[in-house]
């Protein structure tokens, strides 16, 4: 049985469920002040400036894939505006936090700056066993910016910025020099991840070009189909703070996790590395507990992603 929710959210969820368009399939999670997408390949998740105002010989630039996203949202969920509150790169697949409220977007961007939001990535790198002495590990470096390339550096060299990940080794192919490893972000610098993986642990994302130009070991395209720029570094996990009205303990934390794309699946079914359904699937968790339901009736909200098939 559906958990009861506001008229104003219930009405949300049906025109969502009712949709046939691909937007409608991407939105994982509602509430009354946040919406969660599963983000797919090749999408920038950053707005354009087409609405703004600038002089009249200038024509207004094309709308992005995200502007015209963002429109179906607003039309659909009668919303005056949407708020993105954090990005993720162009090839990275999984969960985008988007605001409902400008109030509640100035919160988000709190906890984005005082890194109290948590954001966890898996990613399948190439290498094997060998390349990971340690099931486990934490990352401590610096990196720059040079005419738009990002490169690891040193604490003394102009424009460093530390850069911390944690990482977890998960499963091991015995097949292929593919490895599954969970990731958390620390800070947030661009293409942090993807410099940490291939530069410091030599296990670069399975499909980052920019960051190793070595081709896939044969016995990769042996088992299983890369598909043409398709990176498999997907933002498994977000989790933030929310709060109860009432209740001894005020604030909990919401975490969202993202579905793993079709693709990922099939190449880690393919090469033998085995996965947790609940990250399969995805799902709504308070204070890191799993909710069956998917129902956080303490801010009127509801995952409403579609499962995915089962496989037989």
């Amino acid at each position: 049985m559906q958990p009861a929710l506001s008229d104003g959210l219930a009405l949300a969820v049906n025109r969502i469920r009712r949709a046939s368009g691909l937007w409608a399939h991407q939105v994982l999670y509602l509430d009354r002040a946040v919406l969660v997408l599963n983000k797919p390949p090749g999408l920038v998740s950053q707005p354009t400036s087409a609405d703004a105002p600038g002089p009249r010989s200038t024509p207004p630039p094309k709308r992005s894939d995200f502007d015209k996203l963002l429109r179906a949202l607003k039309r659909h969920l009668q919303l005056d505006d949407l708020y993105p509150v954090h990005r993720l790169d162009k090839s990275t697949t999984g969960a985008l936090l988007l605001a409902r409220t400008k109030s509640a977007a100035q919160q988000l961007s709190q906890q984005f700056q005082s890194r109290t939001i948590g954001k966890s990535y898996l990613a399948l790198v190439r290498g094997g066993a060998k390349t990971f002495p340690e099931p486990r590990g934490s990352i401590d470096s610096f990196l720059r910016v040079n005419d738009g390339r990002v490169s690891l550096s040193t604490v003394d060299a102009p424009g460093s910025k530390p850069a911390q990940t944690d990482w977890e080794l998960l499963a091991t192919s015995r097949k292929a020099p593919l490895s599954l490893l969970r990731l958390h972000l620390r800070t947030g610098l661009k293409h942090q991840l993807r410099i940490h993986t291939a530069l410091t642990l030599k296990a670069p994302v399975l499909g980052d070009v920019l960051y190793s130009t070595a081709a896939p070991a044969p016995q990769i395209s042996a088992l299983t189909q890369i598909p043409h720029d398709r990176m498999f570094l997907h933002a498994s996990h977000v989790s933030f703070f929310r709060y109860r009205k009432d209740g001894p303990s005020k604030r909990f934390r919401l975490g969202i996790t993202a579905p793993l794309p079709d693709d990922f699946v099939r190449v880690c079914r393919d090469v033998g590395i085995p996965l947790d359904q609940d990250v399969v699937r995805g799902g709504v968790y308070v204070d890191g507990v799993r909710v069956p339901d998917g129902a956080v009736p303490e801010v009127d909200g509801l995952w409403i992603a579609k499962p995915p098939e089962t496989e037989t």
